[in-house]
């Protein structure tokens, strides 16, 4: 009795493990290809994983480069993600920003996998305030894959974004990542384009369209009511596996506070929860 509940959660840990690396394997456009273009944080994954308009700060590092220029003076960002309930596949990611003048500069993290598939990504950010609407913005990403048996693999890949406001309630950004398009079968190379618009003083309209090579075209789309300043609501849609999303966020001096859930039309619902500081 006494070896049988010692190999028992032995034996779960395992089998979760070979579900998870399976995934990989078997249900790559489903779960997880290597370094292709992943939405990050719960602020956007609550509208379908739609935020290249409106990226902002130590959250934008993810989503646009040219975001750096546009956020506040100092910004901290952090998120979680365990897709499925399964640790294995947990994604956790953090990033800080620095704007000084119509400069911005950030530094992001991105760490995924177990112990038999491992990836790591580390990136400096920069944006230019150009003009009082209009911003650029360049990236650099070193990547890191360690897959059990095989040699550590290392790649460095460049990415460049820009975002523009027409007016006060109107936002367009887009973004190319790897833009040098090297080994793009495997790091994943493509672009996005997205709009932000207030539509009404408390309702935000979002919208992105992306497109990945080897991949079909996808979008998102999603809505943001503001209940409160300090209070807001989310909901959206997507052409990726993951279709519908719904979620909250808290905001008070400058600490935010986001949560979503997100239905993947295969594995079922995902949990994820992010956190911003901006001073």
């Amino acid at each position: 009795m006494p070896d049988q509940l010692y190999l028992s959660p032995l034996f779960r840990s395992l089998r979760t493990r070979w579900i998870a690396l399976a995934l990989f394997t078997l249900l790559p456009s489903s779960a997880h290809t290597a370094f292709e273009f992943q939405p990050i944080g719960a602020h956007t994954s609550g509208t379908g994983d739609a935020g290249v308009a409106l990226a902002a700060g130590a959250a934008g590092a993810f989503w646009n480069p040219a975001a750096l220029a546009w956020g506040k003076r100092i910004s901290l960002f952090g998120t979680y993600d365990q897709p499925f309930g399964i640790a294995e596949l947990a994604t956790h990611a953090f990033s800080a920003g620095l704007r000084i003048g119509r400069h911005g500069l950030g530094a992001r993290y991105t760490g995924f996998g177990f112990s038999l598939y491992k990836e790591q990504v580390f990136g400096l950010v920069y944006g230019l305030r150009a003009f009082q609407q209009l911003s650029l913005g360049f990236g650099v990403r070193a990547l890191q894959l360690s897959t059990a048996g095989m040699p550590t693999q290392h790649w460095v890949v460049f990415d460049a974004g820009i975002k523009l406001r027409l007016r006060k309630s109107v936002f367009l950004g887009a973004t190319v990542w790897n833009a040098g398009g090297r080994h793009a079968s495997l790091l994943g190379q493509g672009g996005t384009v997205g709009m932000g618009i207030a539509v009404m003083p408390r309702v935000v309209l979002v919208a992105d369209i992306q497109k990945e090579a080897n991949f079909p075209t996808g979008a998102g789309i999603g809505v943001i009511y503001h209940i409160r300043p300090q209070l807001a609501l989310r909901t959206g849609a997507g052409s990726h596996p993951e279709r519908l999303s719904a979620g909250f966020g808290v905001q008070k001096n400058g600490f935010a506070i986001d949560y979503a859930a997100v239905w993947h039309t295969i594995l079922g619902i995902t949990h994820r929860a992010s956190v911003i500081f901006e001073y």
